[in-house]
């Protein structure tokens, strides 16, 4: 099963010493799975430590491994963060 980096962009800005301002990005931690789609959705689900969900944007996950598919930081397969609620939301109706 492929291995992949979880990523996360944050609300808010990223300010240096110099006063330049930039995205702010976070590596959030490794998980095994079989798409970055479901990476992202398993560390969501059991996120090994406390986050505040509320200062994330979205989430997307980088094979770790040589491909096509990598490297493109965020611009497709975003999983935002509500749509991950969400969905809990309607299991949680469901059950």
């Amino acid at each position: 099963m492929p291995s992949f980096i979880v990523m996360a962009a944050m609300k808010g800005r990223f300010v240096s010493d110099q006063g330049n301002v930039y995205d702010n990005f976070q590596m959030m931690g490794y998980v095994d799975a079989p798409g970055p789609n479901e990476a992202v959705t398993q560390f969501f689900d059991q996120t090994p430590y406390p986050i505040r969900w509320e200062d994330v944007e979205y989430l997307w996950a980088e094979q770790l491994a040589e491909s096509e598919g990598n490297a493109h930081h965020g611009d497709y397969d975003r999983v935002y963060v509500e749509s991950l609620r969400r969905r809990w939301e309607s299991q949680d109706e469901i059950g």
